[in-house]
């Protein structure tokens, strides 16, 4: 460690940006996709385009109705669209993000395809409405919480928010700071008291979202899971069989098992993945890519 202190601060995009430029913070962790050329054209500033992947996730409340049932889960496959979903939270060049992808992060050893082509068919709404009807959903509001000052989590939760609503959901989507909605996804009260029945997040590498332990929302043993309590002893059983498993070929036979049943059970459905930015002065070095935030190492020229 080279510094004596590292103080956090929360500020809103444009303030981060002007701050920044003007030298009074020295790294802002994750600019958001529009505003990085913007940022990386100030000659005092090194702007790092694909510094960390993260995974945007949809997430269901499977204690109630109509998420409780696999079916109203799996109904939401024919219509959510990963390639819609990243060109709304960082941009429509694909250089910067990834569709088609499964329960891990691309890239890493337990990355594989099972199961993957289910969200690479033509998106067939009339399907989904037709599934959802059969799985008894009656028209209920669908309650879909997302933080106002989180842009990446906020953008995502808009346009699948958009992608629910093409399904025949009746979406109401509530915003609350980011504070206010992780206090409120962890209640296990019903949606129209306090609970919710969707939500999206992002998960990055730091996680790890790269093995079955290291995704907190692959877990799937009930009301002791991640918030949305999946309940699936295959998907555990799988788990606990990846923690015994003797070499890498191993662990990557149960990896495609795992996401192969996890397309039937869905603790939550992939929404694609992309490259996370960040910027900081050019004084400042030993700054790691590919990695999350970590302080070790950097120096101050």
């Amino acid at each position: 460690m080279h510094f004596d202190r590292v103080e956090f601060l929360t500020l809103d995009a444009f303030s981060a940006q002007g701050a920044l430029s003007r030298g009074e913070i020295d790294w802002w962790e994750s600019p958001s996709r529009d505003l990085a050329d913007l940022v990386g054209a100030d000659r005092n500033v090194t702007l790092v385009s694909h510094y960390m992947p993260a995974m945007g996730i949809l997430r269901f409340n499977q204690l109630y109705p109509p998420f409780d049932k696999p079916e109203a889960r799996r109904a939401l496959l024919s219509v959510v669209d990963q390639a819609d979903a990243m060109t709304a939270v960082a941009g429509a060049d694909p250089a910067n993000w990834l569709d088609g992808i499964g329960l891990f992060s691309h890239g890493m050893p337990l990355a594989n395809d099972a199961g993957v082509e289910i969200l690479k068919r033509p998106r067939d709404h009339a399907a989904a409405k037709k599934a959802l009807a059969e799985a008894g959903y009656k028209g209920e509001k669908i309650v879909v919480i997302a933080p106002t000052e989180l842009a990446g989590i906020r953008a995502l939760s808009l346009i699948g928010a958009d992608q629910l609503r093409r399904a025949g959901l009746d979406v109401d989507l509530q915003e609350n700071e980011f504070a206010t909605v992780v206090k409120r996804r962890t209640s296990q009260a019903p949606p129209d008291k306090g609970g919710w029945n969707v939500f999206f997040t992002m998960i990055d590498r730091s996680i790890p979202n790269i093995h079955p332990f290291g995704n907190p929302a692959l877990r799937a043993d009930g009301k002791a899971a991640y918030d949305g309590w999946p309940d699936s002893p295959r998907i555990e059983e799988l788990r606990r069989a990846w923690l015994d498993a003797g070499d890498l070929d191993q662990q990557r036979r149960i990896a495609a098992e795992l996401q192969t049943q996890a397309w039937q059970d869905l603790p939550f459905i992939p929404m694609g993945e992309y490259w996370q930015t960040t910027a900081y002065r050019k004084d400042l070095t030993g700054i790691i890519p590919g990695c999350f935030t970590v302080f070790w190492g950097v120096k101050r020229a």
